[in-house]
């Protein structure tokens, strides 16, 4: 195989976007090795000659099995049986035909990964989701009654008021999916699945103090579980020394988010009806006299069913642009594309509040 030139340095590694179809979807370009992953004669096995990629590698692509897919068919020079074998999204990252200027082979080692951006994201790419809890209805779940969280919850602690940092989720948001995460741990992955903790992050005590309030989920480890899933990918379509971020940095923005959302008319509207009813159009209604016209298309209010009634959840709010701290939450909000774009399914139309009895 031979070398791709240096040009490669430059070019952004992105996903396909193509009309969505069941089908499977020819494609023109090429495949880029990220992890040694099996290349198989089938989707889901059969690897004649027990081939596996070699990192750094490109390949030609020849198609990807459906819109959006799970898998790429490439082509593996030397393969038995069959040089067309099937590899998973997962392993690697697909770049426009036009981006090589000579045949796929190997990265150079001296800078063949596209250094713009962290974890092969293209520039620029990512917008994010704020999830925020109402954590007395999470704690009415099943998923949320056994956590330590929820049976030390009391009336008169933090979250029983005010909204609870779930995430910050960075994710494209011209499309329903939420993508990427993982990006720490080889190719940036879709978000659907979840990998082990990272047990070994550590925050700065003033930071950790803080998020001990805004995010209950501490006492189970749920930070564990954000930074490498949703924190690692953080700012990593940033380029230059704005790329990336520390654990420290993705906590406190997370939670100048948070703080910016119980300053506002949305957390008194949660804390007038608690124990009562809320309906969207009320909560989209209050985002568009708080953030401006328009904001209440960018959230979506997430519910559970217990015996048999609605109740709220948590807020998923869209965001664009840079985060500070304090945050600017009514520009990051007209900022992001409307729910139309991005979401993959509808808000409930009304939920109770839950109250955390005295």
């Amino acid at each position: 195989m031979k070398h791709l030139s240096l040009f490669t340095a430059a070019l952004y590694v992105a996903f396909c976007a193509v009309p969505a179809q069941a089908q499977q979807v020819n494609l023109d370009g090429y495949f880029i090795a990220l992890s040694a992953c099996e290349a198989t004669k089938k989707k889901d096995g059969d690897n004649p000659g027990n081939v596996r990629l070699q990192v750094r590698h490109a390949y030609d692509v020849i198609a990807r099995n459906a819109t959006p897919g799970t898998h790429y068919q490439i082509q593996v020079p030397g393969a038995p049986v069959t040089e067309a074998r099937w590899v998973s999204m997962s392993c690697g990252a697909l770049a426009p035909g036009a981006s090589l200027v000579s045949s796929p082979g190997s990265l150079p080692e001296d800078g063949g990964a596209p250094p713009a951006t962290s974890g092969a994201l293209a520039p620029e790419s990512l917008e994010y989701l704020l999830a925020a809890s109402w954590q007395p209805g999470f704690c009415a779940t099943a998923a949320g009654q056994g956590k330590p969280e929820c049976r030390s919850q009391t009336s008169d602690r933090y979250d029983a008021t005010h909204f609870s940092l779930h995430g910050l989720w960075p994710d494209d948001l011209d499309d329903a999916a939420i993508f990427p995460c993982y990006c720490d741990r080889g190719s940036p992955i879709e978000c659907s699945f979840s990998q082990a903790r990272d047990t070994s992050l550590e925050l700065s005590p003033v930071v950790m103090e803080r998020l001990r309030v805004r995010m209950p989920g501490v006492q189970s480890g749920l930070h564990l579980h954000e930074w490498p899933k949703h924190g690692a990918c953080y700012e990593d379509d940033k380029t230059g020394p704005d790329a990336g971020a520390t654990p420290d940095e993705y906590f406190t923005e997370s939670m100048a988010l948070l703080d910016a959302l119980n300053a506002s008319p949305i957390r008194d509207l949660f804390v007038a009806h608690l124990d009562g009813i809320l309906t969207r159009t009320e909560i989209e209604d209050s985002f568009n006299d708080a953030f401006g016209h328009g904001a209440g298309e960018r959230i979506q209010m997430r519910c559970a069913k217990i015996t048999g009634e609605n109740v709220i959840t948590e807020l998923w709010i869209s965001l664009k642009g840079d985060i500070g701290d304090p945050a600017d939450l009514a520009s990051l909000i007209q900022s992001a594309p409307r729910n139309s774009v991005s979401a993959s399914s509808q808000s409930c139309f009304s939920g109770r509040v839950v109250k955390v009895p005295r």
